[in-house]
């Protein structure tokens, strides 16, 4: 595609980014190359248009413009028009315009973490939640590690370690405290180069004990240094390798990470309480303490218990716990473009950088756009469209929305 230019004085600035003003240096050339300013007076150009700093911007104006009208460097003067459309130009590159250094910086940091997305993927969003940074609210990573068929899952006093751990399906390569690996290894590619250990395999992220509300950090120092003589087997052998307060062992178990070492959550909370009358598990296991059948906590309580300790559903979905209609899942939107469809989700948590906000139902999510926004985490039943702009990225256009 050729490239055209307002004036022919432009093509040396412009020519590198195909005509597009792109860059503030390309600012400062204008300023001074083209309409004649001094570089003080083109920085303070430039500078004014970072801050939108409108009534500078005016006084500028009448220089810049009438600057232009001169004879250019390579050809006759621009034209008042061709001066105005410049300055048009120029004004409109004050929404998005960077020095071509922090535009370079940032694009490199984009290719590396789009290449380390694409092929690593488990491992890309592992660290984004170990860092605890990133652009979006951790629940965002967990919805796109679904959306990815990569497992989510509660801490686990038998995987975890403080901060998020990885690990394959056959529980290979965890990562514990400080992200160092407990195993090496990984397959190699022809060109005998280390490539991903989890690649191609069934991933699994579990959520770090440091996220356990009111659970101190010598205690998950003890969880995993016990642990790595052998795994824990049930509560009672949990309580006698390590020291907990009764606040944390009830969080440990509401939260879900023993599940597995007991009949259910209910019913290892009962053991807890168990314990605590008869002074210690070592006494239980004598046979003091008569046990009894508990019913099965619910799926609410569970719901209930992970946003209480976690601060978010893991295990259980709120739309597990709603009466909805036939709806379409979100992940299936991209192929009812344009078409009415009626979803069901939540609200996500967070900031989408543009319009609109997160919905979710479980295994995938998208942006929604045209109401207001529900309560974080309300269910919501959504009659709308789905939409792509002309870059590929899409979002549901909502007509009609219900609060459940």
């Amino acid at each position: 595609e050729s490239v055209s230019y307002l004036h022919p004085a432009l093509q040396p600035i412009l020519q590198p980014t195909q005509g597009v003003l792109l860059f503030q240096e390309q600012i400062l050339r204008l300023a001074v190359e083209i309409a004649g300013l001094s570089w003080e007076q083109a920085d303070h150009l430039r500078r004014g248009m970072s801050k939108f700093q409108s009534r500078e911007m005016a006084a500028m104006r009448l220089a810049f413009v009438l600057g232009c009208q001169r004879a250019a460097p390579d050809g006759p003067a621009l034209t008042p028009q061709q001066a105005e459309t410049l300055w048009e130009q120029v004004m409109a590159f004050a929404g998005y315009g960077f020095n071509q250094g922090h535009a370079t910086a940032y694009a490199d940091v984009s290719y590396r973490s789009a290449y380390l997305k694409t092929h690593y993927p488990a491992e890309f969003l592992c660290a984004r939640l170990m860092d605890q940074g990133g652009f979006h609210h951790p629940a965002i990573y967990m919805a796109e590690a679904r959306r990815l068929g990569i497992a989510v899952h509660p801490p686990h006093i038998n995987v975890s370690g403080r901060k998020v751990t990885l690990t394959d399906e056959e529980g290979r390569g965890r990562r514990e405290e400080g992200g160092e690996k407990r195993e090496e290894g990984g397959e190699r590619r022809e060109d005998g180069n280390r490539f991903s250990l989890f690649a191609h395999r069934s991933s699994s992220l579990w959520l770090g004990l440091g996220q356990v509300r009111d659970l101190r950090r010598e205690s998950v120092r003890g969880i995993v240094a016990a642990r790595r003589e052998r795994p824990f087997t049930d509560l009672r052998d949990l309580l006698e390798r390590v020291s907990l307060q009764a606040k944390e062992v009830t969080h440990l178990i509401q939260c879900g990470a023993l599940d597995g070492l007991g009949e259910s959550r209910a019913a290892l909370l009962a053991e807890a309480s168990e314990v605590a009358r008869a002074g210690s598990a070592r006494q239980m296991a004598f046979g003091f303490v008569q046990e009894t059948a508990v019913p099965y906590e619910t799926a609410a309580q569970r719901l209930q218990w992970e946003m209480h300790i976690l601060g978010l559903p893991v295990s259980v979905h709120p739309l597990q716990l709603a009466d909805l209609p036939p709806t379409i899942a979100l992940r299936d939107l991209p192929q009812r473009r344009n078409q009415l469809v009626t979803v069901a989700g939540t609200r996500l948590p967070g900031w989408t950088g543009g319009k609109g906000w997160f919905l979710g139902d479980g295994d995938s999510f998208v942006i929604a756009q045209g109401a207001e926004r529900p309560s974080t985490w309300e269910v919501v039943l959504v009659n709308g469209r789905y939409r792509v702009d002309e870059w590929g990225g899409g979002w549901l256009q909502i007509e009609e929305l219900k609060t459940l």
